[in-house]
């Protein structure tokens, strides 16, 4: 799954959001709580933090270890959580007069059906407020 937008601001300026993990309860309606953020703006493969996420109306937690991490472009963590798998990329790609941001999702599970336990629509609405929070804050 992945759904993207694009932003009127420079690359730049939207990745300083992304990777200020310690700030996105400050912009995003979807982040509740942030914690353990490593090094804010210098992620290393490697590195965990948590954080809350609104779903349906219940502030879900998650832990996440970064598995790829390239300063300025992309940020992708995993994380499982009830026997499913998540991997999580955000990428900041530059275009004209701006930039996009695409955030895409990937889900597995050999125990339990990914629809039931990650609703494709549940999960598309809290990512593209997530993007709309974004953008918003980024322009």
């Amino acid at each position: 799954m992945s759904s993207s937008v694009h932003v009127d601001a420079t690359a730049k300026r939207a990745w300083n959001l992304i990777a200020d993990a310690s700030h996105w309860t400050d912009w995003s309606e979807v982040c509740t709580e942030v914690w353990d953020v490593p090094g804010q703006l210098h992620w290393r493969v490697g590195d965990t933090f948590g954080f809350r996420l609104k779903m349906a109306s219940i502030n879900v937690p998650f832990n996440v270890t970064i598995n790829r991490f390239d300063t300025g472009t992309i940020i992708q963590w995993k994380s499982t959580k009830c026997f499913v798998t998540a991997v999580r990329s955000i990428v900041v790609t530059e275009e004209h007069k701006g930039c996009r941001i695409t955030d895409s999702k990937h889900f597995t599970s050999s125990v339990l059906p990914i629809g039931v336990a990650y609703p494709k629509r549940l999960i598309r609405r809290m990512t593209e407020s997530w993007l709309m929070d974004l953008k918003r804050e980024s322009e």
